[in-house]
């Protein structure tokens, strides 16, 4: 279908983009932009393994903590392979056709021993040139699991109660599990050595909440169509991190378990 009709974009700046799926047709490429969700990463990555120049960067726009691992395991050791950790908001009505539903920030830097040189900085200001608020940060990791973190209480959390962002913090029962697993993921991140760039994580999953109130979150429209949904990535990762530093983590894991059998079900 894809091949067939190309790539429809709905929102402030409609755009049709023709796009082919057989990797034996790309021209030379300037880079790659990996947008699946986590689950299908090593698939949709699997076939450019043998026509992917070693030199070309990656950018993972993907959820969770295990982007790396993934790329690497579908295309081994990548030279430059950057993260790129966004609040950019989508909604994928039909395959093919896709709808921008919110403005956000995306934060671009090598991944940890991947460095492919200054040219990042020319890949952000073309998506400032596109439109899209961007910045260069190193270490990008910090950003990564900030956004794991809140993904982490958001996500499970909305998917489980069928409501909207806003909705979380609207009841004291879930309010208090946002809080609970904000907490948890935070004390991950410092176990694995990690500054996040928020002093109070609670405060600032609370901001996250508000400022996409109106938002139904990915998981809970995967859960609805009966679809995969990413929380392995997520709470998943997070809770792999905390067995391996012992690190408590009661309520992820309770979210984590929850979904798995929602999902189940």
């Amino acid at each position: 279908m894809l091949a067939a009709r190309g790539l429809c974009i709905e929102g402030e700046a409609p755009a049709a983009v023709r796009v082919t799926a057989d990797p034996r047709a790309l021209g030379p490429l300037d880079a790659v932009l990996i947008a699946v969700k986590t689950h299908a990463t090593v698939a949709a990555l699997a076939p450019l393994r043998d026509v992917l120049a070693p030199s070309v960067p990656l950018i993972s726009l993907q959820n969770g903590l295990d982007a790396v691992a993934d790329v690497e395991s579908a295309l081994g050791a990548r030279a430059a392979l950057a993260l790129a950790p966004t609040t950019e908001a989508a909604l994928l009505l039909e395959p093919g056709l896709v709808r921008h539903t919110g403005r956000g920030r995306t934060t671009l830097g090598w991944a940890r021993g991947h460095d492919g040189g200054p040219w990042l900085e020319t890949c952000a200001a073309l998506f400032r040139s596109a439109g899209l608020e961007t910045r260069v940060v190193t270490p990008i990791e910090p950003f990564v699991w900030a956004k794991a973190i809140v993904n982490a209480a958001v996500n499970p959390l909305t998917a489980l109660a069928g409501v909207p962002n806003g909705e979380l913090l609207e009841r004291p029962d879930l309010a208090r599990r946002l809080a609970a697993v904000v907490r948890e993921g935070a004390a991950v991140a410092a176990a694995a050595g990690i500054a996040l760039p928020f002093a109070d994580p609670v405060a600032y999953a609370n901001d996250v909440v508000r400022s996409s109130a109106a938002n139904r979150s990915s998981m809970l429209r995967d859960v609805e169509r009966g679809r995969p949904t990413e929380i392995e990535a997520i709470a998943g990762a997070l809770v792999r991190y905390a067995h391996r530093y012992g690190v408590p983590t009661p309520e992820t894991e309770r979210v984590l378990d929850e979904v798995r059998e929602r999902v189940k079900a």
